[in-house]
């Protein structure tokens, strides 16, 4: 790697050179804003390149779905240049009123019934449409205490198509009106009148006793994007875990009408899982994943889990002169071929996560991040930020300090391992992505600015 001294007045410092090769760097890309200029009267600063970066693609068994993961993804994006296509089904249970359930009256007479299911946003392009299709599940052993994975695709009946809609994202942001009253934002498939009828034809005897005999009528359902249409560029965020998951019956007996009975997801109680897939032939990223260059890649395509992440190295960094470290600052910064990329449509992350690795593919928070329990984000940065270049360009920049992890590195107290470096989302699965550039691409290298105090 190459140390740049931007302390002219400490010339002699230069030959602190021997301990890096060559590279090239951009003070506009770095930015200065890493310490006061009054610092500068006895700081150094110093730009190390030379990193080595891979992208890894791989599977996650650490990404579960079920249990206490009530946020899903539901959708289809198949043209996504960057990373390619994803597809998210979601499998789910609802649950009885109560034990015992019967409809109100006599001779009940079916008007709809309607699987709505909470909207919590969306990933893509908000204009395009989609079709979801809903299916009876046979999924021998769903059950409430699995955790499922993401990878696990679970059985349905596509014999026993139970209904089918068409939505565009734009077109669930509003709140829906339901006999005159307002519900929160959701989406809304209205399911097979011969359904309802099976719905109508239960009591507190047959399948309406208990959620047993309620998951023997009706396991489950499936919603399923239709995977096939090339206009798929959006994927849905729903809650399960929201009063306007349910499916509806609306019905009349013989005495009164627009009775309606609600058949609720029920957290803790219904079953579900998220199948979650991506495929990467013939995007930009295909080309680079698990590639094993030992120079490493030039690109870095960073996904939301479960995606490609990058491993990191930095050589000889545990070398570095002895110092006081100020700061040492990682940037990571994108690279864009302009509207090409389809970026105002398919966004970067709001925030990358960086780990040591400290045994195989184990990894744990660097001393920087603090605690686990209650990390300081605002000090070790990683946030989604916004550059602009000389001449107006405008690109995705994202930093962290590993000050802490370097000075415990020059006292011998951490040794230097290479880097897990990964998007961070709130959503256990999540579709963002980042093309960024690599250790030795030519101008948006990874980097790592060091602010120090030569002892």
């Amino acid at each position: 790697m190459r140390v740049i001294l931007r302390n002219l007045g400490l010339v002699a410092a230069f030959i602190l050179t021997m301990y890096f090769g060559s590279g090239c760097n951009e003070a506009t890309i770095l930015g200065n804003e890493l310490i006061p200029g009054k610092d500068y009267v006895n700081g150094l600063d110093t730009t190390l390149t030379g990193i080595v970066a891979h992208n890894i693609w791989q599977t996650d068994s650490t990404v579960y779905t079920g249990r206490g993961n009530y946020l899903k993804v539901l959708g289809s994006i198949v043209n996504d240049p960057v990373s390619g296509s994803a597809h998210g089904i979601v499998y789910t249970q609802m649950g009885l009123p109560g034990s015992g359930f019967s409809f109100t009256g006599t001779g009940q007479t079916l008007d709809s019934i309607v699987l709505s299911i909470a909207y919590d946003g969306y990933y893509g392009d908000s204009m395009a449409t989609q079709t979801f299709r809903v299916y009876r599940m046979s999924e021998p052993d769903f059950k409430i205490d699995s955790n499922y994975r993401y990878y696990q695709a679970l059985k349905y009946n596509t014999g026993e198509l139970l209904g089918t809609a068409t939505v565009a994202p734009r077109n669930l942001k509003d709140s829906v009106p339901v006999y005159g009253v307002k519900e929160a934002p959701q989406l809304r498939i209205r399911l097979s009148s011969a359904l309802g009828n099976e719905f109508l034809q239960q009591t507190a005897t047959t399948g309406f006793t208990n959620d047993s005999s309620f998951y023997a009528f009706l396991k489950g359902l499936a919603i399923v994007p239709d995977t096939m249409l090339a206009t798929n560029r959006a994927m849905l965020y729903l809650n399960l875990n929201d009063p306007a998951t349910r499916i509806r019956v609306f019905y009349k007996n013989s005495e009164e009408d627009s009775l309606s009975a609600s058949f609720p997801f029920k957290a803790g109680f219904t079953a579900h899982a998220n199948y979650f897939v991506r495929n990467h032939a013939g995007s930009q990223a295909a080309p680079y994943m698990n590639t094993n260059n030992p120079n490493g890649d030039s690109l870095l395509f960073i996904e939301d889990a479960p995606g490609l992440f990058t491993k990191l190295t930095i050589p000889n960094l545990e070398n570095f002169p002895n110092a006081v470290i100020n700061k040492a600052e990682l940037v990571v910064s994108e690279v864009t071929t302009g509207a090409s990329d389809l970026n105002d449509i398919y966004s970067e992350p709001d925030y990358l996560f960086l780990q040591q690795y400290v045994a195989g593919d184990t990894t744990r928070p660097i001393i920087d991040y603090g605690n686990p329990s209650s990390p300081n984000q605002p000090y070790f940065g990683g946030e989604r930020t916004v550059v602009t270049l000389f001449g107006g360009m405008k690109y995705i920049q994202y930093k962290f300090n590993i000050a802490r992890y370097m000075q415990r590195l020059l006292r011998k107290q951490e040794t230097n391992t290479s880097f897990k470096l990964e998007a961070l989302s709130p959503r256990n699965i999540d579709v963002h992505r980042l093309k960024a550039g690599g250790g030795n691409h030519s101008r948006f290298n990874i980097k790592l600015r060091i602010i120090y105090t030569k002892l």
